[in-house]
């Protein structure tokens, strides 16, 4: 059975430019794919940039060593195993021809081995375990009681009648309260730049959840890991000698950072020829036509579609839906914003942190952390560029999120860019304060509005009765949902989201892209 003869895609981020490169490879004859994007550039968060920054020889004061930094103001690492995307991921660079541009980051590697927590009481850095003996040994208050919280978890009750619990309540109930203080508000700073009471341990951690329904336990669920082992071994059969080095990183970039693979995404989509993108236009509404389709109205004009693959966010697609065709649920989940701050010191990273990946921040008060940061990546080591001038040091800095939202007292976003840049500047002198009498040569700010969805208690009951409202009702075989604001914010799970979605429609089949939930309970 043919698909829909004209797809129209909304949105030209990883999501959107996946699912248009993997329907320009498998459309028939006659059919015809639209994305249409509402910015100048395609790429969505994935924003790499090259700077060209000049300083002073260290061994040379008359000498200025000139070069050029790439930073990234999003996402810059990925992870190559734990789920069905992240296979997805290192297929579609082999599909693009980029495994070469590949930069592993073993386990072996600082990045993997280091990371950890600020104490901003001390305004001192602990290192997470990588080891039981590093636990023991560890006297951090941070860390404290987490080994006898790990020891006594498999033996506490399961609960029981609750089909959803916050990463908050849970982490507290399964480990105790300074575990969920300390680690795990940490851990979704880091990852949803949200706060850990509002997040849905069962659909943002869904290992953890079931870890505890399956075995009673989530020390034992991870010691046991069955599926991670299953998962690793068809990684294997399926991508060859990619997937069988893929076991040994802890995660990966790209050379050039990552919009390597949104610009050749979009270079691979010019290539075929059979795809249509419409820049800097944005969509008004769309609306279900008897006989017709779906009607497109932008900023530009009218549109008629068979089918539309969307991957806005969910409010957004909310907003644009006409009054009796809206779809339940869409403008449930509140969206974060971050500051992002890239700043560059010329010094080498020896000379400013200790090695490793970078810091996160539990929840404090405004008193010990007044800037709201969530967290600071040591890029240089983090993801090493070897394009990168040497002797320079990158640093990323995130701030805002809940601090900007539901921590109560909330702190107001900068009003400027300077401002958030200064606020950024301030709270590493008080961590390395050697950096007082050092100024970054270059400095990048940007407030990301509405960039990470929070999913709050049973985002998956909802996700099912949204599967239902589009099957039932006139969106049917004309709608399909992808991106980040449903089935996980990574960088594999829009690339898992996206081929799904294009796999079942070059099979004929209708689909919502919400399939995963409908037996969600």
């Amino acid at each position: 059975m043919p698909g829909p003869r004209y797809i129209t895609i909304l949105g030209g981020g990883l999501s959107g430019l996946t699912a248009a490169y993997k329907l320009s490879r498998s459309s028939t004859s006659g059919q015809k794919i639209t994305l249409i994007e509402s910015t100048n550039r395609v790429g969505g968060w994935i924003n790499s940039t090259i700077h060209e920054v000049e300083f002073q020889n260290p061994d040379n004061r008359r000498e200025m060593i000139k070069g050029e930094v790439t930073v990234e103001s999003g996402p810059r690492s990925i992870r190559p195993r734990g789920s069905e995307g992240a296979k997805g991921m290192l297929r579609l660079l082999k599909e693009l021809n980029l495994t070469s541009s590949i930069l592993p980051i073993p386990f072996s590697h600082p990045a993997a081995k280091n990371r950890y927590l600020l104490n901003t009481s001390t305004s001192s850095l602990t290192a997470l375990p990588t080891s039981p003996l590093s636990l023991i040994s560890s006297n951090s208050s941070l860390l404290k009681g987490l080994l006898p919280s790990a020891l006594k978890e498999p033996f506490r009750p399961r609960l029981n009648g609750v089909t959803d619990e916050s990463v908050d309540s849970f982490f507290a109930r399964r480990f105790s309260p300074d575990i969920a203080q300390n680690l795990a508000s940490a851990m979704v700073h880091g990852i949803y730049a949200a706060s850990s009471k509002d997040l849905s341990v069962r659909s943002a951690f869904p290992s953890l959840w079931d870890a505890e329904q399956r075995y009673g336990s989530v020390v034992l669920g991870m010691l046991r890991g069955g599926k991670a082992k299953q998962a690793r071994q068809e990684e294997e059969l399926e991508l060859g000698e990619l997937g069988k080095e893929s076991k040994k990183w802890s995660l990966y970039g790209l050379k050039g950072g990552l919009s390597t693979l949104t610009n050749t995404l979009y270079e691979e989509i010019q290539r075929s020829g059979n795809v249509e993108i419409k820049s800097q236009e944005s969509v008004k509404s769309i609306s279900v036509q008897p006989q017709q389709g779906v009607e497109i109205e932008t900023t530009k004009g009218k549109y008629t579609t068979d089918h539309i693959i969307s991957a806005l966010s969910s409010s957004t697609l909310s907003s644009i839906l006409t009054p009796n065709q809206s779809l339940p649920h869409l403008d449930v989940n509140p969206y974060t914003s971050v500051g992002v701050v890239n700043l560059v010191y010329p010094l080498p990273p020896s000379q400013i942190h200790p090695a490793g990946f970078g810091y996160l921040i539990p929840r404090s008060s405004p008193s010990l952390n007044p800037f709201g940061v969530l967290g600071v990546i040591f890029d240089s080591t983090a993801i090493p560029l070897s394009t990168d001038v040497k002797g320079v040091t990158k640093l990323t800095l995130m701030l805002g999120g809940p601090y900007w939202s539901t921590y109560d007292p909330k702190l107001t976003p900068p009003k400027t860019n300077e401002e958030l840049i200064n606020n950024a500047i301030q709270h590493l002198n008080g961590i390395f304060p050697h950096l007082k009498d050092v100024q970054p040569i270059l400095k990048l700010a940007k407030i990301h509005w509405d960039c990470i969805p929070t999913y709050t208690l049973n985002h998956g009951r909802r996700l099912r009765e949204l599967h239902e409202s589009i099957q039932s009702g006139g969106w049917n075989g004309k709608l399909s949902l992808i991106g980040n604001a449903y089935g996980g914010v990574g960088l594999n799970d829009c690339v898992y989201s996206s081929e799904s979605v294009v796999n079942a429609l070059g099979q004929g089949r209708s689909v919502t892209g919400l399939e995963r939930w409908e037996n969600w309970e």
